[in-house]
């Protein structure tokens, strides 16, 4: 868990700074590794990492009166997941998250102006990230969290699985390194 560590640390600094930029590029990350890691935390703190990324671009969220409370709860949270990361407590590590994920939706639930929720979107978009770097629909979903049919709803109505560029062939990449050998 030391690379789900430094993220967590990475996503609590930077959401403690407001660094939106920062969030958005820890999501990015963390899914890219989860998928490749085949792991659940990391892709947890890159659903968290864009959620909070989402919140803090909206600001509806961010100058409502209830922001400094729910802000404060976690930031706290975030902080406790990363002793209890420290400490091995996995059971400790997953409580936090969780909390963090509960004061995500209370705060969306009570300000957004969408049926779903930020949490909940951030799982499909990590999910089809995930799917683009190759990831089966079904590894997606798991690994994220998201629901099988609202990812296949949402990578059926973006372009998000031809956003990567094909790899190359052995072929291609043989004639590549016989030109550069020579």
């Amino acid at each position: 868990m030391p690379n789900t560590a430094i993220r967590l640390e990475a996503m609590q600094m930077a959401f403690e700074a407001q660094n939106q930029q920062d969030l958005k590029r820890i999501a990015n990350d963390s899914i890219k590794d989860a998928a490749m890691e085949d792991s659940q935390e990391l892709a947890g703190i890159a659903v968290v990492a864009y959620s909070l990324y989402k919140i803090l671009s909206k600001d509806h969220f961010v100058n409502n009166p209830a922001w400094p409370r729910v802000n404060a709860a976690i930031i706290g949270a975030l902080k406790k997941s990363i002793f209890a990361l420290a400490r091995g407590s996995k059971k400790e590590y997953e409580k936090n998250m969780a909390s963090v994920a509960l004061e995500i939706r209370g705060i969306d639930d009570r300000l957004s102006n969408y049926a779903q929720n930020i949490f909940e979107k951030g799982k499909i978009k990590q999910a089809s990230t995930a799917y683009a770097l190759g990831l089966s629909i079904g590894q997606a979903a798991w690994l994220t969290g998201a629901q099988r049919k609202a990812l296949q709803e949402y990578i059926g109505q973006t372009r998000i699985h031809d956003e990567q560029p094909p790899a190359k062939g052995i072929a291609r990449r043989l004639e590549e390194l016989r030109k550069g050998l020579k």
